[in-house]
């Protein structure tokens, strides 16, 4: 048998205590990559999807398969990430395509304090930030 074909019977072969593991690494890892979390939420993220991790490698029986499945799911959640980057940068090309740079402004919230930035890290952007365009 091929190792696919094994690592396919592995998984027919999952019960709940794998598919609680699985479940909890793929909610708790792209936590830890994205800055929807502070340091310290991020860590327990962090230590949430290496126990789950290691839950998952210790409930398989080829424990071999389990690392397999582990490094497929973050080599999978990586190129989710690139794909969705470059969705995001064709459609602003696409959106923007015939307005000049000079013509567009992007406008202030209305009513709102400015966001504390933080003291490291990158400058933080509020999320419903309207663009207009210039007549």
């Amino acid at each position: 048998m091929s190792v696919i074909g094994e690592i396919h019977a592995s998984l027919d072969a999952m019960g709940v205590e794998q598919q609680a593991c699985v479940f909890a690494f793929l909610m708790s890892y792209p936590l830890v990559l994205g800055s929807l979390l502070e340091r310290r939420g991020r860590r327990l993220a962090g230590a949430v999807a290496a126990a789950s991790a290691l839950g998952f490698v210790f409930f398989t029986d080829p424990w071999m398969h389990a690392v397999l499945l582990v490094v497929l799911g973050i080599g999978g959640v990586g190129v989710f990430i690139a794909a969705v980057y470059l969705a995001d940068y064709a459609a602003r090309r696409i959106a923007w395509r015939g307005v000049r740079p000079e013509l567009v402004e992007l406008a202030e919230p209305a009513g709102e304090a400015p966001a504390v930035q933080p003291a490291t890290g990158r400058e933080r952007v509020p999320i419903g930030t309207p663009i207009s365009v210039k007549s």
